[in-house]
């Protein structure tokens, strides 16, 4: 009978060690399995495996079994791979207290796993926890490395920016002093450390010490440029230095800033890039009207042009569109022979293409016949102006905004050369048409009302001419916005038109004035030569 007994109990222990070695090999099966999906990214399959792995392991191994703990990170990083941070943070978190259990509490992997939940609570803005976090972070990383270490300091630069994204910026401010002397010892000549002089600028900026940003940014620029960091992550910083120098009243400074940025960018994503081509294109407009640089606009075309020809070859509507540009500026600076050499090559595109009695080409017959005007080619002018108004008429519509266009054009030509009953002539017809196809509102409503008060003006038919532009002042209103240069340029003009009125409208001068001022202001162009223009001409009229 004891003989049985014995061999009953062998049997039953046996059987234990086998049950218990089975699942210890299933949940080493498990965790290969989501080893395997996580590295082939199928996180889905992996979280699967990972969680029967956790179950099965918690039973068999142990919590604190170093296999088991490696299951729970992985756990928590396939949730992250799938930006599920909420998940992830919950594992983590579990990854934390199964450390200090296994007695690991102070290790590199604490401090690791602490900054991991610092750094996705900040992008879930748990901005509390993510506090919490870092703090903790930091205690962990004092025991294990020091507080002179480069692991210390790279957790503070978080820290330090948790305070910068909350835009608490005193408190930045002084948690970046703290860090300088450590990064300086740490981190000089690396990517990080060029981040963190770019992200004091931050400060500085969200403290309105412009002044401050615009020579940390520079600092920031200089050790980027030391570093083997892509252009492409720190390319805006030389958009940003631009835009601080223009703010601080460093005209000539920004302008070289704006052309360091323009290069730079074409380093970072080549000049094929269609970003590209959109930016220096909205800087070629902001250094013509914003900062009054109309030579600087003009190489900024060019650069656009170049791209264009880089991107789409040189008999493209591309090119010839900014072909047209180009001319238009020569125009405005009375370089004619350069202004009918370009409007010539965009119209022989376009009549390669197919395209001369396209929108496009409608505007260079137009541009073509502004040059001929200049050169005093009257006869060729008012012919290419009466051609870009039929083509526009027959190939697209007396609702075709080319159509209005080309009415005004020609309109704009009579007026000079004092042919004023043709004008009037145009003028009406393109007010008949843009009223009963577009309405009153309608902007190109808008700029036959402005080609009829140049009309009334040029005749010195002030009142009329005063009617007139501020029905324009309206529409344009409606249509731009109050705070847009279309606008303010109106009531600029209306200003002007006050002005001559004489002594009369003397005070409504001065007060039109006044609000173009302001609302120059309002657009950023406060200390631009068009306001300088304006105060010369209050003083002016005070003086009388």
């Amino acid at each position: 009978m004891t003989k049985i007994i014995k061999y009953l109990l062998s049997s039953v222990v046996f059987f234990i060690f086998l049950s218990s070695n089975s699942f210890a090999q299933n949940f080493n099966t498990y965790f290969a399995d989501g080893k395997a999906a996580f590295d082939q990214k199928n996180y889905n399959k992996a979280i699967q495996k990972f969680q029967t792995a956790r179950s099965v392991g918690k039973e068999t191994i142990g919590e604190t079994h170093p296999d088991y703990i490696l299951n729970i990170e992985f756990l928590a990083k396939s949730y992250e791979a799938q930006k599920d941070l909420g998940n992830a943070n919950i594992y983590y978190t579990s990854l934390e207290k199964l450390l200090v259990k296994s007695g690991n509490a102070v290790s590199n992997k604490m401090g690791d796993t602490q900054e991991i939940i610092a750094d996705n609570s900040l992008v879930m803005k748990n901005f509390p926890q993510a506090d919490v976090y870092y703090q903790k972070a930091l205690t962990t990383r004092e025991k294990t490395s020091g507080k002179t270490s480069k692991a210390y300091a790279t957790t503070y630069h978080k820290y330090a920016r948790l305070y910068l994204r909350g835009r608490k910026y005193k408190e930045a401010e002084t948690m970046y002093r703290n860090l300088e002397d450590l990064a300086e010892k740490t981190m000089k000549g690396s990517d990080e450390y060029a981040q963190i002089l770019s992200e004091q600028a931050e400060v500085f900026m969200g403290l309105k010490r412009v002044d401050e940003a615009t020579i940390q940014l520079s600092m920031s620029i200089v050790a980027y440029e030391k570093t083997k960091a892509p252009k492409s992550t720190y390319v805006q910083l030389y958009l940003q230095e631009a835009s601080l120098l223009e703010k601080t009243g460093q005209r000539d400074a920004a302008i070289k800033s704006y052309y360091k940025y323009v290069d730079n960018l074409a380093k970072a994503i080549t000049i094929q890039n269609p970003k590209y081509i959109t930016e220096v294109e909205r800087l070629a407009i902001h250094l013509d009207e914003k900062l009054s640089a109309p030579e600087d606009a003009y190489n900024f075309i060019k650069k656009k042009l170049d791209a264009n020809i880089a991107t789409h070859t040189e008999n493209s509507t591309q090119v010839a569109a900014t072909y047209i540009e180009l001319a238009e500026i020569e125009i405005t600076q009375n370089n004619v022979p350069l202004a009918e050499q370009y409007s010539k090559k965009a119209l022989e595109t376009y009549q390669k293409l197919g395209k001369e009695k396209s929108p496009e080409g409608i505007i260079a017959t137009i541009t073509l016949a502004r040059v001929n005007s200049k050169q005093k080619k009257d006869t060729e002018a008012e012919k290419l102006y009466k051609k870009a108004i039929a083509d526009a008429e027959q190939n697209l519509s007396d609702k075709h905004s080319s159509y209005g266009q080309a009415l005004d054009s020609l309109a704009f030509f009579y007026i000079e050369r004092k042919r004023f009953e043709d004008a009037e002539q145009e003028i009406q017809k393109g007010l008949d048409t843009r009223e009963k196809n577009m309405g009153k509102q309608h902007i190109d409503y808008g700029n036959s009302l402005y080609s009829l008060s140049r009309l009334y003006s040029s005749q010195d038919s002030l009142v009329k001419a005063e009617k007139a532009l501020k029905s324009v002042a309206k529409v344009r209103e409606g249509y731009y916005g109050a705070l847009t240069l279309e606008h303010v340029t109106c009531i600029k003009e209306l200003g002007d038109l006050y002005a001559k009125m004489g002594e009369e409208k003397k005070v409504v001068a001065l007060k039109t004035y006044r609000r173009a001022i302001s609302l120059y202001e309002g657009i950023g162009m406060k200390d631009s030569p068009v306001v300088r223009e304006i105060y010369s001409k209050i003083d002016v009229i005070n003086a009388q």
